[in-house]
């Protein structure tokens, strides 16, 4: 079917296309609107049509939604400093998806909300994310909202893939408090085909909390990392607000924010999010935490082989 994916070329995005093209999809028959270049440029290479689109606009990209049978939204704002922006693209471009589509003439929607939702995080992220939300179930639109907890994969530069960036440069990885904080961690690939099977057999106006089959503690998940990194990486223990403190000066040393005060305090939360078996519901062969980190570090050592 034709489908187009506000947000395409982020990180669920490029993956979803990744594994579109390895199941002979028709590359063709999709089109990514996003705002970043970089990405834009990554997801062309699979042959699509990728538009540069500020979605919480009302620009001529609205045409692109003519002749597509179903929206995988996955625009979002997940960090930032600055307040507005999750209200632009997590509210505003939400709004401008739905109207794109109703006019089109569309009838269904996928649209990536979060686990932020139900969370104890009440920072601007999980309240944008909701009201995104409430914008979807009040458009008309037939819809399938997906709450996922944290997704790992390929080309993740925040996540996991932060964690792996941060233990490859500093040999002391700093784990905030006992660090029994659960997780719920979901392979990247794991979402891609549930997207493909949900398109496959769309369940109407229906909501699902996607969480991985496995709670670990984030001690534990960063072990794991560390026995895949090998070397001598030691994990180190410290205060929660000493935590906060070095992750944030760390961030603005780098000039990465990816992490938030407000991040940190639902890691120490001991949150467990609803859970059901969702992968034998949508047949979906589930990847386990350590097998993902595998995947993940074989995928980034062939991207440098292929760069030279």
């Amino acid at each position: 079917m034709n489908i187009i994916i506000p947000g395409g070329a982020g990180f669920v995005g490029r993956n979803l296309v990744r594994v579109l093209a390895s199941e002979n999809y028709d590359m063709k028959k999709i089109t990514v609107l996003d705002k970043n270049e970089k990405n834009l440029d990554y997801v062309k290479k699979y042959g699509l049509k990728a538009l540069h689109a500020d979605l919480a606009e009302k620009q001529d990209w609205y045409d692109e939604f003519n002749g597509k049978e179903v929206v995988i939204n996955l625009a979002a704002q997940i960090s930032s400093p600055n307040p507005e922006l999750f209200y632009r693209n997590n509210v505003l471009a939400t709004r401008n998806v739905l109207e794109a589509a109703k006019n089109a003439g569309m009838k269904r929607i996928i649209h990536f909300s979060s686990a932020a939702v139900l969370s104890v995080r009440k920072d601007y992220y999980a309240q944008t994310k909701f009201e995104g939300e409430e914008l979807v179930k009040r458009s008309g639109l037939e819809y399938c909202i997906l709450r996922p907890s944290i997704i790992y994969g390929p080309t993740d530069d925040k996540n996991i893939g932060f964690l792996i960036d941060f233990a490859k440069k500093i040999p002391l990885f700093p784990i905030p408090g006992h660090g029994k904080w659960p997780r719920q961690p979901i392979y990247v690939d794991d979402i891609c085909y549930l997207l493909i099977s949900i398109m496959k057999n769309f369940p109407k106006n229906e909501i699902y909390s996607i969480n991985g089959r496995d709670v670990i503690y984030f001690r534990d998940m960063v072990k794991m990392v560390l026995n895949q990194l090998g070397g001598f990486r030691f994990r180190v223990f410290l205060p929660i607000s000493l935590f906060k403190f070095l992750m944030m000066s760390y961030q603005r040393l780098t000039g990465k924010i990816q992490f938030t005060p407000d991040q940190v305090d639902s890691l120490t939360a001991k949150e467990v999010f609803p859970n059901y078996p969702w992968w034998e519901e949508f047949n979906i062969n589930i990847t386990s935490f350590e097998e993902g980190v595998k995947k993940m570090l074989s995928f980034n050592e062939n991207v440098r082989d292929e760069k030279g």
